[in-house]
This record gives structure tokens, C-alpha cells and sequence, in this order.
């Protein structure tokens, strides 16, 4: 029982992470109108291994905060979901960087 436990811990960080990463990418492929490489399917997945990345560095500087702002989830699953944004952000940033910040094309 203790196994499947775990199981789903990982499973339920793993959907925040993308949950987080699909978050970032429509902000910026819908709302800021930026283009990105692969469009909003491949911000998605820079958005999600930005949140994971992010998630996992950032948390040692900001668990003390996300643990008092949202202790629900970053004791009981692990996920620290303010660095998982900022490391999501970031990544996409970095990626519409790479893009030279070109807007998306009216279609």
C-alpha cells in the first residue's frame, strides 16, 4: 500500500508540473502572442521540463515560502509550484529569446 502511495505522489507532481507548463506556454503563445518553436505543443513541453527543472533548483530557495503560501501541496506531493512557474517561465523566455521575440502570425 505504501508503494502505491508513492505512486501516485509521483504521478500528481508530474500533472502539476505539466499543469504548470501548459499554464506558461498559453500565457505566452494566446495571451502575449509570441511565436514559439512547435508552436503552443512545443512551449508546452519547454514549459514543462522549464517547471520541472525550475521545481526541483529553485525549490531550495523558495520551499520556506511556498510551504506557508500553499502547504497542501509542497509537503504532502513535493512540488514547489512558484518555482515550477518561474523555472516554466523562464524556459519560455528563453526559448522566445531564441526566437527573436517574433510575434505570433495572424492566420
Amino acid at each position: 500500500m505504501e508503494g502505491l502511495r508513492d505512486f501516485l505522489k509521483v504521478v500528481i507532481a508530474i500533472s502539476i508540473f505539466l499543469g504548470l507548463g501548459a499554464i506558461v506556454s498559453f500565457i505566452y503563445y494566446n495571451i502575449r502572442k509570441r511565436d514559439l518553436f512547435g508552436g503552443y505543443i512545443g512551449g508546452l513541453v519547454v514549459g514543462f521540463i522549464g517547471a520541472i527543472i525550475g521545481g526541483y533548483i529553485l525549490d531550495y530557495l523558495f520551499y520556506n515560502i511556498a510551504v506557508t503560501i500553499l502547504e497542501f501541496l509542497s509537503r504532502g506531493i513535493g512540488v514547489n509550484v512558484i518555482a515550477g512557474f518561474i523555472g516554466a517561465y523562464a524556459a519560455l523566455y528563453i526559448m522566445n529569446r531564441l526566437n527573436h521575440d517574433r510575434e505570433r502570425k495572424k492566420y
